[in-house]
């Protein structure tokens, strides 16, 4: 990758971050002079392989990963893929750049832990059998107030109160898109300054819950990092309105949690939409749909990675707890939207704002690779209006959703052996550590009772 001409006339005294994504999806990186642009477009910036395997709060775990002091906790190189997103500007700090990387090891092979690699090599195995995917991304946040911060209770801003209670909901309502206009003029005036393509903007169910759609890419490498980079210009420019932005999955108790939609179709090599058939007995949509199913609950980790994205998957919500699907419905979790010509596709809705979208996308597309070798539909009937799912439950327990990822072996081969067995111990720490926490819901209910 070259550094583009205008780099020649940058500031002398710009810099340029390089960025690598670590498993929950953060990015992380180190801040270099303008001067090493040429070395950092060739790879040779070094990062520690252990960054990107760090737990939730940012410990690298050496007991767990052994990658840390254990063996010297070596670097890795972070090297810009061809497919990537590239070198673009910081429209925070004027006259700097960014680039996202993927981390290798100093033997050139991709680190076992790198989710862009691992998307890279999934996407490839598609490519390999001449289909090439195309996806989107929309992705649901809040905006709290900045009390938050020093509270450490999410708070709604006070222009986000539309009828002086925050408890009302505000879905479509317009006038909550005017009260914030300026932050999401921003928003979408640092997506373009980063090539970037957010589309329509909307209010969702939640008091300052906003959802925000990213425009389908035939790089589905390219789409997470949209995803990631939008996670990041969101915060950014929330963090220079006063507010704070959260793509936690469940922020407050009594409202809606945030979601992170992904919508797939499939070309051929001839750039026709395979999923566009009117033929029943090969219906391609529907066993990509079916291999999305089959393999849910496997990998209802990689949709709901963390503690509180448990709380997100409840009842009488639209965010899905049976692996069920159906056409145009919200209800499910996976819709069909479009079932023929170009937008024929699907919609996986189970994925919360906090999952790693690289991951995302590499089970859903390995799950679509292998629905499509098996060529059938799904055993159960779509989802109809009225109706009540009698397909197999998800998961609201966290432990056995780890459960239920250490043991699929088809996991292990999309993901890799060595990932998935330290994820599972990473996991399973965390969730030791939450468990071992008294809550206040424990003090309030068991204090005075028992």
């Amino acid at each position: 990758m070259n550094p583009s001409k205008n780099s020649e006339s940058a500031r002398i005294d710009s810099d340029v971050d390089v960025l690598i994504v670590d498993w929950h999806g953060g990015l992380r990186g180190k801040r270099l002079p303008v001067s090493m642009r040429r070395k950092i477009a060739d790879g040779d910036a070094r990062i520690p392989l252990s960054t990107q395997a760090m737990d939730i709060w940012g410990d690298d775990r050496d007991e767990i990963t052994g990658l840390g002091l254990s063996i010297g906790d070596p670097d890795g190189l972070c090297i810009p893929e061809v497919d990537g997103h590239g070198f673009h500007p910081q429209p925070w700090n004027e006259g700097n750049e960014q680039i996202l990387c993927s981390l290798y090891k100093t033997n050139g092979k991709p680190s076992e832990f790198d989710t862009r690699s691992i998307l890279s090599r999934v996407v490839k195995e598609l490519n390999d059998d001449g289909l090439f995917p195309v996806v989107a991304v929309e992705l649901e946040f809040y905006l709290l107030d900045e009390s938050t911060t020093r509270t450490g209770v999410p708070s709604v801003p006070k222009e986000l109160t539309i009828a002086g209670k925050p408890d009302d909901l505000q879905l479509y309502d317009m006038r909550v898109m005017d009260r914030v206009s300026t932050l999401l003029q921003r928003i979408h005036r640092y997506a373009k300054i980063m090539g970037i393509p957010a589309e329509t903007s909307l209010a969702e169910f939640g008091p300052g819950q906003f959802e925000i759609n990213l425009k389908h890419q035939s790089s589905p490498v390219r789409a997470a990092d949209h995803a990631v980079l939008f996670k990041q210009l969101v915060d950014r420019a929330a963090n220079e309105h006063g507010l704070l932005a959260s793509f936690m999955a469940k922020p407050y108790t009594e409202h809606g949690g945030s979601g992170q939609h992904v919508h797939i179709s499939l070309l051929n090599e001839n750039g026709d939409n395979v999923f566009d058939s009117a033929d029943d007995s090969d219906n391609k949509l529907l066993h990509a749909a079916n291999g999305c199913l089959e393999l849910m609950s496997e990998s209802q980790l990689v949709f709901a990675p963390h503690a509180n994205s448990y709380r997100r998957l409840q009842p009488d919500s639209f965010a899905p707890v049976k692996c069920d699907w159906g056409y145009d419905h919200r209800g499910v979790a996976i819709r069909l939207p479009e079932t023929s010509g170009k937008a024929a596709r699907l919609e996986h809705r189970v994925s919360g704002a906090d999952a790693n979208p690289y991951l995302v996308l590499s089970t859903l597309l390995a799950s679509v690779h292998e629905g499509l070798k098996r060529a059938e539909p799904p055993a159960a009937k779509p989802l109809l209006s009225g109706e009540q799912s009698s397909a197999p439950t998800l998961t609201h327990d966290w432990l056995t959703a780890i459960d239920h990822f250490e043991n699929s072996p088809t996991l292990s081969r999309i993901l890799g052996e060595k990932f998935c067995e330290i994820f599972v111990r990473m996991k399973r720490h965390e969730a030791s550590t939450f468990n071992r926490q008294v809550s206040n819901v424990d003090l309030a209910t068991y204090l005075t009772r028992v």
